[in-house]
């Protein structure tokens, strides 16, 4: 086997979980004449490694892998469906016929039979989720104007995924129908057209992903190969309130910068559209199709509608903190980078996680943590007594039940992910981003927390200020690109005994080691500031503020209450001088 074959299929395989797969050789599959849709590579993955073979071309091999898979992770491994209709129904054809699909697109993506709804038998056309020869699963609908609707098996995939060829674009529709429409349509052979498996959301959640919406989603998932292989990936969702969401969280798992919109108009979906306008409609909407606006690409006019609505309703300036104090001078937008430093003990990382849990409490946002100096077990720990209240050892006041612990548990595993860098766990930007794409992508997480840079694994082929100078601007583009927030921390360089010699020292970005890029890079900068002779409260200091919609320069002074980790807002009227370090 050439040396090209195992990173090709490498590749292939790093995405998947525990079970058998069937998936396209890359040895082979460009090079054939014939069968380039067959997925001859037989791929075996379980804890001992990975073992695979392909049927075309005889390729073989494998090799071992101490990587831990969570159960969790375990896909289902469906019996693929043999008993097949063993004659095409008239009376279904038709109905597609009716409904405008093409006999050689009946031929090749439809079962044309009987199915049997709630007791009663009827003609039905069934839409095939095929693997390659094999039938993984059928959704039937029923040939008639009563819509009863059933399936065999999971469909786990994109309807027609399998006949995806590479370099190929992507048409995601709404429903199985509206893709017959559009291949009946004729659209180009570079394009593959495939739909969802299920229905679309009812709403946009306001960024907030339950663990139902992630096994709703997971086909995005599964087709990441796909999805990164195709130059634009074109969206034709339903014209309707549920068609719209679907839009904005597709375009939110897999970034926006490939992303093209089909406009039908006033029609709901493409089978509507060509019953009523025909194929020439369609195959003109497809070419008039327009990307996802991008900042620099487009004209002015792109962006009318949200000039006009920063005109009427001003700037969003992101999610309120949880410390009104604090509120008044920095919220959370998307899309940006805090950079948090401070001496030693100040108390930079559980502030931070102060703030996530706010965030989670109050609008559901979802973190996933980089913390290279806290062992998950003790991070969650750390915030359950956040949550809670109430300390988790022994010591001082009332120690949390094991009821309140249990309930922790459970709320803070809907909210929060851990890397783990105890477990072969990454220690670079990429491998970092790459893992935080997968909780964005599988989780809805809006938040990423790297803690602290220092630990970062450098390439040693820059110069330090020059790759920390790439790193943030790194971490700027993937903040950007899902729509996320990201707090980094960072710890200052040493600073010199002359700074030290007054009560209070404050460093700022530019004090950070490595390089003043902390500085110029950061959409907000904060230093956390606590009197080394608990004389005066601890203190934010806000000493970068990229846009004065975000918020303000100024001194933020808090309350810490050490037995649990609390931060909360500072008032003398009420404290006077009784803070708690």
């Amino acid at each position: 086997m050439s040396q090209q074959v195992v990173p090709a299929i490498e590749r292939v395989v790093s995405t998947l979980g525990p079970g058998q797969y069937k998936k396209f050789c890359p040895e082979c599959r460009n090079s054939r004449t014939r069968h380039k849709h067959d997925k001859s590579l037989s791929v075996k993955v379980d804890n001992k490694g990975v073992q695979y073979h392909c049927h075309h071309c005889d390729v073989s091999g494998g090799w071992v892998n101490d990587r831990e898979w969570s159960l969790e992770t375990v896909p289902v491994i469906t019996k693929p469906i043999t008993d097949l209709p063993s004659e095409d129904n008239e009376t279904a054809i038709e109905y597609l016929r009716g409904r405008n699909i093409t006999d050689p697109v009946i031929d090749s993506h439809t079962i044309t039979g009987t199915y049997r709804f709630n007791g009663k038998t009827v003609p039905a056309v069934g839409f095939p989720y095929r693997d390659g020869d094999l039938v993984n699963a059928i959704k039937w609908r029923s040939a008639d104007k009563e819509k009863r609707f059933s399936q065999e098996n999971v469909c786990e995939d994109f309807y027609n995924i399998d006949t995806y060829v590479e370099g190929n674009d992507l048409l995601i529709c709404e429903g199985e129908l509206d893709a017959l429409a559009w291949i009946s349509s004729g659209v180009p052979d570079n394009v593959t057209v495939v739909s969802i498996p299920n229905g679309a959301p009812a709403k946009v959640r306001d960024g907030r992903i339950t663990p139902e919406d992630d096994r709703k989603f997971a086909y995005i998932w599964r087709a990441k190969i796909e999805i990164e292989s195709a130059p634009r990936i074109i969206l034709n969702t339903d014209n309707d309130g549920a068609g719209n969401a679907l839009k904005e969280e597709i375009i939110r798992r897999i970034g926006s910068s490939k992303v093209w919109l089909i406009d039908l108009e006033d029609h709901k979906d493409a089978s509507e559209a060509l019953d009523v306008e025909g194929t020439g409609y369609l195959v003109g909407q497809f070419e008039d199709c327009q990307p996802v606006p991008t900042i620099g690409l487009h004209g002015a006019e792109v962006f009318s509608g949200a000039v006009l609505d920063l005109y009427d309703n001003g700037q969003l300036r992101g999610a309120r903190t949880g410390l009104s104090s604090l509120d008044e001078f920095i919220q959370v937008p998307p899309g940006m980078v805090t950079v948090v430093t401070g001496f030693p003990s100040s108390g930079k990382s559980d502030f931070v996680d102060q703030l996530c849990l706010n965030l989670a409490q109050s609008v559901g946002y979802k973190t996933v943590y980089c913390s290279f100096e806290k062992p998950p077990e003790l991070h969650i720990m750390q915030l359950a007594q956040k949550l809670t209240k109430r300390p988790f050892f022994d010591g001082d006041g009332q120690r949390m039940s094991p009821e309140e612990r249990d309930h922790a548990q459970r709320w803070l595993n809907d909210h929060f992910l851990f890397m783990d860098y105890r477990r072969d766990g990454p220690t670079t930007i990429d491998g970092i981003l790459d893992i935080a794409s997968a909780a964005v992508m599988r989780m809805g997480c809006r938040i990423l927390v790297i803690d602290p840079y220092n630990h970062l694994t450098l390439s040693n082929s820059l110069k330090e200020t020059d790759e920390i100078s790439g790193i943030l601007t790194q971490v700027q583009q993937w903040a950007k690109k899902h729509d996320a927030h990201v707090f980094f921390v960072a710890h200052p360089t040493k600073v010199s005994p002359d700074r030290r010699m007054g009560r209070k020292t404050v460093v700022t970005g530019h004090d950070i080691a490595g390089s003043a890029a902390w500085f110029a890079k950061a959409d907000i900068g904060m230093t956390l500031w606590r009197d080394p002779h608990d004389i005066d409260p601890p203190e934010a200091h806000i000493w970068k503020v990229r846009w004065s919609w975000i918020g303000k320069h100024g001194v933020c002074p808090l309350k810490f209450d050490r037995s649990v980790g609390c931060w909360s807002d500072f008032t003398p009227s009420l404290d006077g001088e009784d803070w708690d370090f």
